[in-house]
């Protein structure tokens, strides 16, 4: 141990004796610095990639792939509002075109007319059980009621219905299609009334 010192030997820095020994050692050139002269004539030409510099430039810490996984992130949340956005303003345009309980109502000649005015039909989906009432001739004294499926899943009571009339044999007593967001159930008319057709 070295008393001047203070330090044992081995925590001294180790000095060559021989003049011989020091080298000169060259300064280390890294890789990347010549791979990213080549990369970044490649990299203007890409869609986007004036903004990528801007950013970069106005934060020089930030590395490439930082400023792009940063640019995936707010992609990624405006789709994510978009999404959210777009249900959102189907579901006030259903509320505004059906109400709550969703509600379709029109009027059709179906056959069952004696007074000479159409039937007037109303198609409910209470709590997703699906009903359709129907006022041959405009007369609630004769209405009748059609039991339509029960709806499975959640948030059944908000899809909106709707009623079609439609021959297949072009006569004057039309089927009644009940559509039921993408699906659609045929009433046969029977004549007197629809029947749910298996």
């Amino acid at each position: 141990m070295s008393s001047s010192m203070g330090l044992p030997r081995s925590a001294l820095r180790h000095r060559p004796i021989y003049s011989y020994a020091e080298a000169d050692i060259p300064a280390w050139v890294r890789a990347s610095r010549q791979l990213g002269r080549r990369q970044r004539a490649w990299f203007h030409s890409l869609p986007g990639s004036s903004i990528l510099l801007r950013l970069a430039a106005r934060f020089p810490s930030a590395s490439l792939a930082t400023l792009v996984g940063l640019g995936m992130a707010i992609a990624l949340l405006a789709i994510l509002l978009a999404q959210w956005l777009g249900g959102w303003v189907s579901l006030i345009s259903d509320d505004l075109h059906y109400g709550r309980p969703r509600t379709f109502q029109t009027d059709a000649f179906v056959g069952h007319e004696q007074t000479g005015q159409p039937s007037h039909f109303v198609a409910l989906n209470i709590k997703g059980q699906i009903e359709v009432i129907e006022l041959p001739g405009n007369n609630p004294a004769h209405a009748r009621i059609f039991i339509g499926p029960r709806l499975a899943g959640s948030h059944v009571e908000l899809v909106p219905i709707t009623l079609q009339f439609t021959s297949s044999t072009h006569t004057r007593y039309p089927d009644m299609l009940l559509h039921i967001g993408p699906d659609t159930i045929r009433f046969r008319n029977t004549h007197t009334g629809f029947q749910l057709q298996p």
